[in-house]
């Protein structure tokens, strides 16, 4: 089983110290100056060699922390699979700021290359321009069995709300949103259990991290019958 976090990058220290492995990453940037992407991909031996200390990988390494404590949910809440093959891709940078074009890289890449079976979106956009362009490549990915789950934002924003996602809420989040057609499934603990800052620790429950558990929640129990979206026919070419 295939599952891609696409975040903020991962600490190797916390791959080290837990024996988490990488099967493929990748990073995604745009130089704001000349509007050029750039996108680094890594196979597996990189990422080994990264892990093992004889290689430095700064594009993937988390400045922030916050996609490292996300994957640390999806470890520690979701069952002890040996199969489950682990895929990052880093589009936050140290402050959570990216831009949306690399997330709509980001997905591209893990839709054509990877084809994981779970795509965990902790993260939004607010650029509604680009709905055309994400709701497209979102219900590819589902047409190949995908099942993405997207985290509620305190406000409207995207990929959440959108057809093809399952989109989750801690209860809070909900509350603030008032509406509940936009959301698919509520988280209602009020913490979780995560990494950070080097160590493991009880945080507050927020939406990102609600997405999380949710995606923990599909890898111990199986995925929910309606979390499978039933994707419109493919546009003819």
């Amino acid at each position: 089983m295939k599952i891609a976090v696409v975040d903020s990058g991962v600490s190797v220290g916390f791959l080290r110290e837990h024996g988490g492995r990488l099967a493929g990453a990748a990073s995604f940037t745009l130089d704001r100056a000349t509007r050029r992407l750039e996108s680094r991909v890594h196979s597996r031996e990189e990422l080994e060699a990264w892990r093992g200390g004889d290689a430095v990988l700064a594009d993937l390494e988390d400045t922030h922390g916050h996609g490292t404590s996300v994957l640390s949910i999806l470890m520690d809440a979701g069952p002890p699979v040996p199969d489950v093959e682990w895929y990052v891709a880093r589009v936050l940078d140290g402050t959570m700021r990216g831009d949306s074009l690399c997330l709509l890289e980001a997905l591209e890449w893990l839709t054509n290359e990877v084809r994981p079976e779970v795509i965990n979106l902790s993260l939004g956009t607010v650029v509604r321009a680009l709905e055309a362009p994400l709701t497209e490549v979102l219900w590819r990915a589902v047409r190949q069995g995908t099942v993405v789950v997207c985290a509620a934002g305190p406000m409207p924003g995207l990929p959440a709300g959108l057809g093809a996602v399952v989109t989750v809420a801690d209860t809070k989040t909900a509350q603030l949103l008032g509406r509940t057609d936009t959301v698919d499934h509520i988280e209602h603990a009020p913490t979780v259990r995560l990494y950070a800052a080097g160590a493991w620790c009880e945080r507050p429950m927020t939406s990102s991290y609600a997405c999380a558990l949710a995606v923990a929640r599909v890898l111990r129990e199986g995925c929910p019958p309606d979390w499978r979206r039933k994707a419109p026919a493919a546009p003819v070419r």
